[in-house]
């Protein structure tokens, strides 16, 4: 079983990249951090309060993976998702509502 210190320097990490990929001084980076955050209060509740986790566990890999992936592909640029439309920065505007 991970320990709960290693998950919170986890979700840090997660949030990290993300701040990383936007650039810390561009605000967008905090709103994208949102399925971050809440994947954390949803684990932190269902661990404080002794409910069963993997909704919370799947909301998680959902969210969060989608988030990353996104941000990932425009780190490496996969089929030209940063530099082939001048308009294809406005995906971290409704990422966080999809994830």
């Amino acid at each position: 079983m991970i320990s709960w210190r290693v998950r919170q320097a986890l979700f840090l990490l997660m949030a990290a990249f993300v701040a990383w990929v936007e650039g810390f001084t561009n605000p967008f980076w905090i709103w994208n951090s949102v399925p971050i955050a809440a994947s954390y209060v949803l684990l932190a509740r269902a661990r404080e309060k002794n409910m069963n986790p993997l909704p919370a566990i799947a909301f998680f890999v959902i969210a969060c993976g989608f988030v990353l992936f996104a941000h990932a592909a425009w780190l490496y640029d996969w089929n030209g998702i940063a530099t082939g439309s001048s308009t294809a920065g406005l995906m971290f505007i409704m990422l966080p509502v999809y994830a």
